[in-house]
């Protein structure tokens, strides 16, 4: 028999408050996603890294994630980008779980010469660890685009994709007369080439054609109706031989002007700024670094051709003008890239207000012009 009715609850408060002193301050979770499952390597405040936990689905991860809330204070969570999207950042902020998506990085993996999944997991628990308490570089972390902005991204996307489908089976049915003898015919799917082509062909060769004519004709037809929708999206003014697709393939790619705080972040994201080299007092830049969105300056190299045209006393084509006019290539294409970059920079600055089309020395069209 208990003499003491008042230690039995005294002593499960001090139980109770062991248990609440016993919770983390922070726990930060890696996880290394992939189409069938999960691993999860979890770093408690100062504690080593625990044992990776692997999942089959989203759905088993999530309550995991979510029965962790009892042992901490905050979760944070990081992945690294990929084909699944955005779906695990939406889910786990929106159940106010800060989460970071980042971009993937292997090269700790490469000069160790090993690679699994549980390692990839350890590895990103403790970069973000390193992160978050004030190593900037240990995570290049990417900035999520709103739903509305993926689905604007995704129609210019599909469009650049339909090209590049039309391209292979162009190339396809080319070789085909190549190897028939028939020499190499431009456009040959286009009804006047098909046409001219169908009297040399021998039947069976023109049989087989005519799937991918068909093909190819459909192509022509979407990728019509696609960059339609395109230009349609740009009604305001821009300058005078950037087309309205380019610009509305470019501002999809930015996501957004305004979330860029300088000319060089912009400039950095197109990977048309130098790649450097220095130690000391020696100062070495080489070729272009091409680190962002390959898209972003095939869009800007083909802005610079056209817009060489209608801009001539634009100030970048004035500065590298001999260049230009040279029959060296190389120097043309180093013309090319600084004009480009630069003309990047000073449609953010238009964009943000920071200067005017008369200040850079633009012409500006309005509507669906070119």
């Amino acid at each position: 028999m208990n003499k003491n009715p008042i230690s039995a609850p005294a002593g499960q408060v001090t139980q109770n408050n062991t248990q609440e002193q016993k919770k983390a301050k922070r726990i930060v979770l890696g996880i290394d996603v992939h189409l069938r499952g999960y691993q999860v390597a979890g770093k408690a405040d100062n504690l080593a890294i625990g044992a990776v936990q692997s999942f089959k689905t989203q759905t088993e991860l999530l309550l995991w994630i979510e029965r962790q809330r009892h042992r901490a204070e905050q979760i944070e969570v990081v992945y690294e980008a990929g084909p699944l999207g955005y779906t695990l950042y939406r889910e786990l902020n929106a159940r106010g779980i800060n989460c970071r998506v980042c971009a993937p990085d292997s090269s700790e993996q490469k000069r160790k010469r090993i690679k699994t999944n549980a390692i990839d997991a350890r590895e990103l628990a403790g970069r973000l660890y390193d992160y978050i308490n004030g190593h900037e570089r240990a995570l290049a972390t990417v900035r999520i685009p709103r739903v509305e902005q993926e689905r604007r991204r995704l129609r210019s996307r599909q469009h650049d994709q339909l090209v590049k489908e039309r391209k292979r089976l162009a190339a396809m049915g080319n070789s085909w007369l190549l190897e028939q003898g028939y020499g190499s015919v431009q456009q040959w799917w286009r009804p006047k080439a098909f046409e001219q082509l169908s009297r040399l062909l021998e039947p069976c060769i023109q049989q087989l054609l005519a799937v991918w004519v068909e093909l190819l004709r459909k192509l022509d037809e979407q990728i019509v109706s696609a960059k339609a929708g395109l230009i349609r999206n740009q009604p305001g003014p821009r300058p005078k031989g950037l087309g309205a697709a380019s610009l509305e393939q470019l501002e999809s790619e930015l996501l957004s002007w305004d979330r860029y705080p300088s000319g060089r972040k912009i400039a950095s994201v197109t990977g048309m700024v130098p790649s450097e080299w220095s130690s000391g007092s020696t100062q070495r830049q080489g070729s272009i670094t091409k680190v962002g969105v390959p898209t972003l300056r095939r869009i800007m190299v083909e802005a610079v051709w056209r817009m060489k045209h209608f801009q001539p006393h634009y100030e970048p084509f004035k500065k590298w003008a001999t260049h230009l006019e040279s029959k060296n290539r190389a120097l043309k294409k180093k013309a090319v890239v600084a004009i480009g970059r630069q003309l990047v920079v000073d449609l953010w600055r238009l964009e943000t207000g920071r200067t005017s089309a008369q200040q850079l020395n633009l012409v500006m069209v309005e509507g669906q012009a070119f």
